[in-house]
């Protein structure tokens, strides 16, 4: 089984399809700056840290490196045009490794948002990101061709370990409170390398232009009572004819107010592929949670416990600075 995930990464160079390995998650929710650049400072803070690990093919035995890895920092600033206003800028960083020859992709990618108040209860934010990405291949001399199954020989000759291109995204995002309870609303945009990029890791041959990527999001926590809850997501990412569909609802539970401790856990699907499983908590300003993909396609047949796929474990932390107040001495003159 090793050789047949090998082949299917060395394959997906070879042919030019390096643009349908784009990452996926099942926590979106703790990869913003992932998701949609105009998510950048948006939030209720001074600053939020936060990443997500998953190991993408955790049960399979015979598998050498499937894991991604997503870190990401961003900051708000009270810089505006307008009185309400005000900009996001982040640092997200993304590195993804796959089979025994541990092809890589990753590299440091800045983000900035304007954030623009509507009025007390909507605001709609803009936002860019622009990087580069990185590809590499750390061990090509562990490469399985497909002649090598044929009685030919291999050639990693035909594989340079470095290259690279520029990712320019822009992404929009709204988001109101409703009603009396005012139940959280969110719709995001965003257009992932719009540039278009050319990349190839052959040596040979010709390049090949990448395709722009479209994620969609929406949200929607609902205030069902003072304890309970319910957060629920669906997320949409299209390349060219490829379409990845996520449906998610989260139970967030108010454990102890006092300590602001809330216990979540809910399920996803991930259409035609996987049922997520997902646990965690809320302790004031930190957040965190593992997810489980329990895989449904064929693929769960090489895996032990049967249809056990990734694993992934995410967290974050909103932090707040507060200025010391700095007064002015007053003197008092005595009267004489």
């Amino acid at each position: 089984m090793r050789y047949q995930w090998t082949l299917v990464t060395l394959m997906a160079i070879l042919f030019g399809n390096i643009s349908a390995q784009d990452l996926h998650f099942t926590q979106f929710s703790f990869s913003p700056l992932h998701v949609n650049p105009a998510q950048c400072g948006k939030f209720n803070g001074s600053y939020r840290v936060g990443g997500i690990f998953r190991d993408q093919a955790f049960a399979i035995a015979s598998s050498s490196a499937y894991k991604t890895i997503n870190f990401y920092l961003d900051a708000t600033f009270p810089w505006r045009i307008r009185k309400n206003d005000w900009m996001g800028f982040g640092l997200n960083f993304l590195q993804d490794r796959s089979g025994d020859i541990n092809w890589g992709s990753g590299g440091f990618i800045a983000q900035i948002a304007y954030h623009l108040y509507l009025n007390p209860r909507s605001s709609f934010s803009l936002g860019g990101q622009y990087g580069f990405v990185n590809y590499n291949i750390q061990n090509p001399e562990k490469a399985v061709f497909q002649s090598s199954f044929t009685g030919g020989s291999s050639n990693p000759g035909i594989l340079q370990n470095k290259a690279k291109y520029k990712d320019i995204s822009i992404g929009i995002n709204y988001l109101s409170s409703l009603g009396a309870a005012r139940h959280i609303l969110e719709i995001g945009l965003n257009a992932a390398r719009i540039n278009r990029p050319n990349v190839t890791q052959l040596t040979t041959g010709g390049s090949n232009r990448l395709n722009t990527l479209f994620t969609a999001n929406a949200g929607l926590t609902y205030h069902l009572n003072q304890k309970v809850d319910l957060r629920n997501y669906l997320w949409l990412r299209n390349l060219k004819s490829n379409t990845e569909i996520i449906p998610q609802c989260i139970v967030s539970y108010l454990f102890n107010a006092e300590k602001g401790i809330r216990l979540n856990g809910g399920l996803g699907y991930r259409v035609g592929d996987a049922l997520q499983i997902m646990l965690g908590a809320d302790i004031n300003n930190l957040g965190f949670q593992i997810a489980l993909d329990q895989t449904l396609s064929s693929l769960s047949s090489v895996q032990s416990p049967n249809g056990l796929g990734a694993v992934e474990f995410g967290v974050k932390y909103i932090g707040v600075v507060t200025k010391k107040p700095n007064p002015k001495p007053k003197v008092f003159c005595p009267r004489f």
